[in-house]
């Protein structure tokens, strides 16, 4: 009975010691406020940990950069689609930006990917791997197409019409052909008073045609249906 009696005094004291721990015996690790003096520390050795105020996370030092430790390994030059709307832990907007407006790290991780003088902009865009020819950062296509006839199947609009305009007029007056004097004197040829009598009927003759397009050479879209998130490059803290 006694060393039931000694088993529940060190149960109940034991629990009573863990509730009292002092805060001020808990281990504690370096912290930085923010990423820019993280950044800015100098030195530290492959595995050092700090904590990031800002972040409200956990980073180990690789040897380059700072990763968190609770969220899944990102690597440098890594793309993602997101609805934030500005940079955010190590995550930079693909928005054109000089990289010297960037961090020292990030700033050389971008040189390394190849962008030494800006960031490539992604606003407008979707992103396509690479044909032969073609390297990570090159743009092309067009957001929308003015038509031209280079564009349309070979059709020539020209155009005839017929010859069917053969006709004659009549006039309000016979011809006939009398002697004026009398038989020795030549035949002459006068509009006698009544009846009529015809024109030639030399009248065949073409036409010119014009065939208007129509068209006001107003661009179209060309895209498929799409939803809009912000690009952003992972390029360390």
């Amino acid at each position: 009975m006694r060393n039931y009696y000694v088993f529940f005094l060190f149960i109940l004291f034991g629990t009573k010691a863990l509730t009292q721990i002092d805060a001020n015996s808990v281990m504690g690790i370096p912290s930085a406020s923010n990423d820019t003096e993280m950044n800015g520390i100098t030195g530290a050795n492959e595995g050092s940990m700090i904590y990031n105020v800002s972040q409200k996370n956990i980073y180990i030092f690789d040897g380059t950069n700072w990763v968190s430790v609770n969220k899944e390994k990102n690597t440098v030059g890594d793309i993602k689609y997101s609805s934030q709307t500005s940079d955010h832990s190590g995550w930079y907007l693909l928005n054109g930006r000089a990289t010297s407006t960037l961090s020292t790290n990030a700033q050389s991780n971008a040189t390394s990917l190849g962008f030494t003088s800006n960031l490539p902009n992604a606003e407008d865009r979707v992103l396509k791997h690479p044909t032969t020819g073609e390297s990570i950062g090159d743009t092309g296509g067009q957001a929308s197409t003015t038509l031209t006839r280079a564009n349309l199947p070979n059709v020539n609009f020209t155009g005839t019409t017929s010859t069917n305009g053969n006709h004659r007029h009549t006039v309000g007056r016979r011809i006939g052909t009398d002697q004026v004097r009398h038989n020795s004197d030549a035949n002459r040829t006068f509009f006698n008073q009544g009846g009529t009598t015809n024109t030639s009927t030399t009248g065949n003759h073409n036409h010119t045609v014009t065939v208007s397009t129509g068209g006001s050479n107003q661009p179209f879209q060309r895209y498929q249906p799409y939803l809009v998130f912000n690009t952003f490059i992972y390029l360390g803290l």
